[in-house]
């Protein structure tokens, strides 16, 4: 009925947003004003980070066992739930909140969110894709001029006194290759053209030859070898996919020109690491910087610690502020579109 109450629950876990309540509070106010109807929720649920990562990396993975038993208000909560702001749900969500139209994730990846059943047919499923683009793209241009620009080793010297010219190299007029034409490889594309690049890329729905606006060569997914050859940078911005897991290995990296660069701000289960590490370690890589990986977050014995040349940071490309500030505006205006019967955005297709 038209003048029913949408309950909306905000589920995703608190301890990712770092801001201070008052910017919660006055997030959630704004949800509130699109339409008296809208009652929400503030009732959270969290799986740990190894189900999350299992989950994602392997959707169809039955972890029931190991996830936390719910409480009884999480119980309540799912079933009165229309929509969910989320970044993990328990299997099965559809029995659990029978009401239940419509999930919006937090984050751009949503293969975790996939393996509770949504979508299906009555619940539809939405991304925040976008909402870090920019952040993470800037993040990528920062690693890439620490590299080149060989800013570790002049600030080492600087700390130790010594007054030694370190040259870097030139970004204007080399070739950058970004793998995922999304929200961040375009912002990539961009930022590397500022810079005077020639920006290939390589898109899964594309046909080699293609043109788009913002790169100068476009390559399918079938042509990853040919995309990569000649650049100096290669930059993987790929969702997780069966067609992505260990998509940068031992042929990509071999194929890549002595010397170059690799950066993943992706998903952690495209890079084939042990490939990586031999890669770097033999020196035909000059560098590489991950900022996602397989298994986070990631145990102080593992191997990538002591990889030479490697730079790593802990899945923290994005700006945690702005992030929220765009989650919530994406997830208000999805809102309105969704009371209004208009499509919404960022929509992940059922299968």
């Amino acid at each position: 009925m038209p003048d029913e109450p949408v309950v909306v629950a905000i589920m995703f876990p608190a301890a990712w947003d770092h801001r201070p309540a008052t910017a919660l509070a006055a997030d959630i106010a704004r949800l509130k004003s699109i339409s008296p109807r809208i009652q929400v929720i503030d009732e959270r649920y969290t799986d740990s980070d190894a189900v999350r990562l299992r989950r994602g990396q392997d959707p169809s993975a039955d972890l029931r066992d190991q996830q936390a038993p719910l409480t009884d208000r999480q119980r309540e909560v799912l079933a009165q739930a229309e929509v969910i702001l989320a970044q993990d749900l328990p299997f099965d969500v559809a029995d659990l909140a029978p009401r239940l139209r419509w999930v919006q994730g937090v984050g751009a990846g949503v293969s975790q969110l996939q393996s509770a059943g949504v979508p299906n047919g009555s619940v539809r499923l939405t991304t925040a894709a976008g909402a870090n683009s920019v952040a993470i793209a800037e993040f990528v241009f920062a690693r890439i001029l620490q590299i080149v620009k060989r800013l570790p080793e002049i600030d080492t010297l600087a700390r130790e006194h010594v007054w030694r010219p370190t040259y870097g190299s030139q970004l204007a007029g080399r070739s950058l290759t970004v793998v995922g034409l999304g929200s961040i490889g375009r912002r990539v594309a961009i930022l590397a053209r500022a810079f005077g690049m020639h920006v290939k890329a390589v898109r899964q729905s594309a046909q080699t030859g293609a043109t788009d606006r913002d790169v100068d060569e476009v390559f399918g997914a079938a042509d990853l070898v040919s995309a990569v050859t000649g650049s100096a940078v290669v930059v993987a911005a790929v969702p997780e996919t069966p067609d992505t897991r260990d998509l940068f290995n031992a042929k990509i990296f071999g194929a890549m020109s002595g010397g170059s660069v690799f950066i993943n701000v992706g998903r952690g289960s495209a890079v084939d690491e042990d490939d990586l590490v031999k890669a770097l370690s033999d020196g035909h890589l000059a560098a590489a910087a991950l900022d996602v990986v397989k298994n986070e977050p990631l145990p102080a014995a593992a191997e990538l610690w002591a990889a030479p040349n490697l730079y790593l940071s802990p899945h923290s490309a994005a700006t945690a502020d702005e992030h929220w500030r765009n989650v919530f505006a994406l997830f208000g205006a999805n809102l309105e579109n969704y009371l209004n019967g208009e499509p919404l955005v960022n929509q992940v297709p059922s299968v």
